[in-house]
């Protein structure tokens, strides 16, 4: 077995006279502009590569530029696998792409590519998944994304059994805070590392998919406190080795050049980097019907009376100097900016990024991670976030009895993980009484 790596969440494993790549990310930006690849990405040899896996519609995993960039005849011969989701509209995008050959992998299931070369795939949440890949007696584990409890990691390792080589996240991958790590997510994440580490003891773990910088003005505050490969590796946890774009593991010598790759990246961190302005205003009309449009959409889909449960809240647009009033219920406004209002608004981003979060059905989750905003309620959840992201990954489509049939097998693949995700909400909530109940007697 041949591992290569290639950018960013992207790597191939070759084996069986198959090679299976993923999620790969070459060319341009993501998240409206706010992200780039922090290295060079590697060359890939599309003529060697039958299989690409996708792990879920963020632009850094399903990245456009990439697979628009293949020839005609490539998307015809090259097989795209996908989750099973409760919504087609992925392996529609891609068949609407030339990739005519999409296969959807039933999740938690072994699928066999090629002899005893296999697949599982995972769910994790709304949209994420995770890979099992194994051939030759090794498994690979990609856990990409996901975020995962104990709980989901013990099931994981039911499915999977021994992991031979780990390839999880290592930094955080979304806004964080107001210039400054205020929700305590790099702890978190260094904690949720190690832990999988410990957890799955595979022979070699690669930290990856936390390869890029924040590219704009609007958000490259948080360059400063991205946790930097040097820093994991300072940890000393058995057996974690990074790989650098272009780096290959194989069954036979099973080394990784760790302290090259590890050198390369804080190099490439150390570089003077291109930092983009931010971005060119929105007009205030196009924004208040774009913003207008997406309220109607929501209550198209969800009822008024649902939405109508959702706060109202404002926005501070900067480069306009104006208040925008966002009621769910109803439609928008522009408020007077007045150092009140500015200086109430829960949110403050530009209004090209306004735009955006709105223009789009993934656009608010895009906005959330490329960090392009402040948040001055930065622990409160923002109702109509849930909303948008069931908009955005068709999580719920209930269109017809084919459809709900295909919803109802996707919740049913997941059932441990709703089980413990509602066991663990339960515990939450009974917690919380005795805390307050706690409380009140002591008073």
């Amino acid at each position: 077995m041949k591992l290569r790596f290639v950018s960013h969440a992207s790597f191939s494993v070759e084996s069986c006279g198959v090679t299976l790549l993923c999620d790969p990310w070459l060319l341009g930006k993501a998240f409206n502009r706010g992200w780039a690849l922090l290295s060079p990405a590697a060359s890939v040899d599309w003529a060697n590569v039958e299989y690409v896996w996708i792990s879920h519609q963020h632009p850094d995993h399903l990245n456009f530029p990439t697979l628009k960039s293949l020839a005609r005849q490539e998307r015809q011969r090259l097989t795209m696998l996908y989750q099973k989701h409760a919504s087609d509209r992925i392996p529609k995008v891609l068949q609407g792409m030339g990739y005519r050959n999409v296969r959807e992998l039933k999740l938690h299931r072994w699928t066999p590519l090629s002899g005893e070369f296999k697949v599982m795939c995972g769910s994790c949440g709304s949209m994420d998944s995770w890979i099992a890949i194994h051939a030759e007696g090794i498994t690979v584990l990609n856990l990409n994304d996901c975020v995962l409890s104990p709980q989901h990691l013990e099931n994981i390792e039911r499915l999977v059994g021994k992991v031979t080589i780990l390839l999880t996240q290592f930094s955080f991958a979304n806004w964080i805070g107001n210039n400054a790590d205020e929700r305590g997510e790099i702890a978190r994440k260094l904690r949720d590392f190690r832990h999988r580490v410990q957890f799955f003891r595979p022979e070699a773990t690669i930290p990856f998919a936390s390869f890029i910088y924040f590219c704009n003005q609007e958000n490259s505050w948080m360059n400063g406190f991205a946790i930097t490969p040097r820093r994991i590796a300072d940890l000393n946890l058995p057996g974690v080795g990074f790989m650098y774009p272009g780096d290959e593991w194989n069954s036979t010598d099973r080394v990784l050049h760790s302290i090259a790759a590890v050198n390369k990246y804080m190099q490439d961190i150390s570089m003077e980097k291109t930092i983009d302005p931010t971005p060119r205003s929105v007009s205030s009309s196009t924004l208040q019907k774009v913003v207008n449009g997406r309220l109607r959409s929501m209550r198209a889909r969800f009822g008024r009376l649902l939405i109508g449960q959702i706060k109202p809240f404002t926005i501070y647009l900067h480069d306009l100097d104006r208040v925008l009033l966002i009621d769910p219920a109803h439609a928008c406004q522009f408020l007077e900016a007045t150092e009140e209002t500015r200086d109430t608004a829960r949110y403050v981003m530009c209004s090209q990024v306004a735009w955006y979060a709105f223009a789009y059905s993934w656009g608010w989750g895009a906005m959330e991670v490329s960090g392009m905003y402040s948040d001055r309620l930065p622990n409160e959840p923002n109702q109509m976030a849930f909303y948008l992201n069931l908009l955005a990954t068709e999580l719920l489509p209930l269109r017809g009895v084919r459809q709900i049939l295909r919803t109802l097998e996707f919740f049913w693949a997941k059932r441990a993980e709703l089980t413990y995700r509602i066991k663990g909400k339960l515990s939450g909530l009974l917690a919380s009484r005795r805390y307050m109940a706690s409380s009140a007697s002591r008073r």
